[in-house]
């Protein structure tokens, strides 16, 4: 549309929304009035904050409106106002562009912005920024990897008048991922496209949802032996990379926010990557999580992509913190009979375990790599085991871990064996060494047994210190000295200055997203 063309719509289309009378005062402008009107200043080249934040508040109106009618996920593909407005809903067919309405039962307003150290959580633009609210209805194979049966997603309403559809009293609503969509066009202008990708992380990964499972996990792991496993934080698709994110000890997956937000809102990464997250008791032994973590990832696969030919299983990446880290570490090694060896002294087939022991035993300390698995990212892992667990700080939490009935069952059965089939190591330790906290001593020998075993795919060390010490080699986090994080296998290594608690920290973001970037090759 021409500039006198545009021009003249937009003094017809004022004219109409604002007549009046002259012995009246002008009826106030219905949100769809405003919201064209915005528009047509917009598409003029008016993209001044105030002109943004008029057609904001114009949605929020326009979308009340429509919610008066019906649920989104009940959105016809044309609506009718009161006000004689005809709505057409774009269903976002064919597109990853545009979100279809079907998907939400609610498109909630956030009351504020989410506090967030990331840079771009939140981008200035064009539209309604909304937390799109996903239930989980059914009872299938995928909707157990839907964490308390709801998504939040990232969506950004904006009601489009192209060409002279204003003069007709017609509008088209759409949708959009911001993660796909960074400008929409407005006439002969692109305008940068709102986005929020902070509030629907946080209303996920929210501390209050975890908040029994990291203590409680740790100390009585029995409770929550069955409330673990992966979830998604958004639909599944087939051509996105899953990074999956492992929480250490006495932990849960909220440590993630920050790192899961950078990721979303980076415009070439937020497009291509789907984010995970593994929950478990981290009171339980490394190698009892691990295989939790190999099975809930096989299960992953089996549900979303029963056929293997979906591309994105076959790029994942993994990112552990801390005790996290060593859970990752052992889906990308061949065991062989390195951690057998960490409990007997004779092979497998000359230990006469009963059925149930056996099979867990099996399970945790006989495996492949995972050959879907294709990058791992360390962060502040004690690869070495750790002091404090050495000391009476280790043996009084040691002490405080009321081991799962699964978990004892299995120490008993073992503890009845003849002493010249179990591993002398084991003897000294309480509960012959079968929790976690035991599990990250120097001188644990499953640490010894790791490594020993070649990596099976490219790693990468993030490392927390706190420079007190004149040599890197005698730095500390807190709780993991530098020498026991550092891995000479690792393809790269960035320290930055943290405490032992440093994933939400910038320096460990953007290192993070560096990473990734590489894995996407998009360095």
């Amino acid at each position: 549309m021409g500039l006198l063309s545009r021009c003249a719509l937009g003094l017809v289309v004022i004219a109409l929304i604002s007549c009046s009378s002259t012995k009246t005062k002008s009826p106030p402008l219905s949100s769809v009035d405003t919201a064209a009107r915005a528009w047509i200043q917009l598409g003029d080249g008016a993209s001044e904050k105030v002109v943004l934040d008029r057609y904001r508040q114009a949605m929020v109106g326009v979308l009340g409106e429509l919610r008066d009618q019906s649920g989104p996920d009940q959105w016809p593909a044309v609506m009718r106002l009161e006000n004689g407005w005809t709505i057409r809903v774009d269903q976002g067919q064919g597109t990853h562009e545009v979100w279809t309405p079907r998907l939400f039962d609610e498109l909630l307003v956030p009351e504020k912005e989410h506090p967030t150290d990331v840079v771009g959580a939140v981008r200035p633009g064009l539209g309604l920024t909304l937390d799109g609210l996903r239930l989980d209805k059914k009872e299938d194979a995928q909707s157990r990897f839907v964490y308390q049966n709801k998504q939040h997603l990232p969506v950004t309403a904006v009601l489009e008048f192209p060409g002279d559809s204003a003069l007709k009293k017609q509008a088209t609503l759409r949708l959009y991922d911001p993660r796909e969509v960074q400008t929409v066009k407005v006439d002969t202008q692109r305008v940068t496209l709102a986005g929020d990708f902070a509030t629907p992380v946080h209303q996920v990964l929210d501390r209050k949802s975890f908040v029994r499972k990291a203590l409680g996990g740790l100390l009585r792991p029995g409770r929550f032996y069955d409330d673990e496993g992966l979830f998604i934080q958004e639909p599944y698709r087939a051509d996105k990379v899953p990074v999956i994110f492992v929480h250490g000890l006495m932990s849960d997956p909220h440590i993630w926010q920050n790192a899961v937000v950078a990721l979303m809102s980076d415009p070439e990464i937020g497009k291509r990557v789907q984010c995970w997250c593994f929950i478990y008791p981290s009171g339980l032994p490394v190698p009892l999580s691990a295989s939790r973590l190999r099975s809930s990832m096989a299960e992953a696969e089996k549900a979303f992509d029963p056929d293997k030919n979906d591309p994105g299983f076959d790029r994942t990446v993994l990112v552990g913190h801390s005790m996290g880290g060593l859970v990752s570490r052992m889906q990308v090694i061949d065991s062989g009979d390195a951690f057998w060896k960490t409990w007997f002294t004779k092979p497998p087939e000359q230990v006469p375990l009963d059925g149930a022991t056996s099979q867990a035993m099996r399970s945790s300390l006989l495996f492949n790599a995972n050959p879907k698995v294709k990058r791992v990212v360390f962060i502040a892992t004690p690869h070495r085991g750790s002091e404090i667990a050495d000391g009476w700080i280790g043996r009084l939490g040691s002490s405080l871990i009321k081991a799962p009935m699964q978990v004892m069952q299995m120490v008993t059965s073992i503890a009845t064996l003849d002493l010249e089939v179990i591993n002398p190591a084991r003897l000294s330790m309480n509960r012959l060494g079968a929790d976690s906290i035991n599990g990250l001593s120097t001188k644990h020998p499953v640490l010894e047994a790791m490594a020993t075993r070649p990596l099976k795919a490219p790693c990468h060390s993030i490392i927390a210190v706190v420079r007190n010490k004149p040599k890197l080699e005698d730095t500390s986090d807190g709780v993991v000295p530098y020498r026991s994080s550092h891995l000479d296998q690792a393809k790269s290594e960035v320290t930055v200055h943290s405490g032992h608690g440093c994933v939400e920290k910038p320096q460990t973001v953007q290192a993070l997203k560096d990473l990734i970037r590489e894995h996407l090759g998009l360095n």
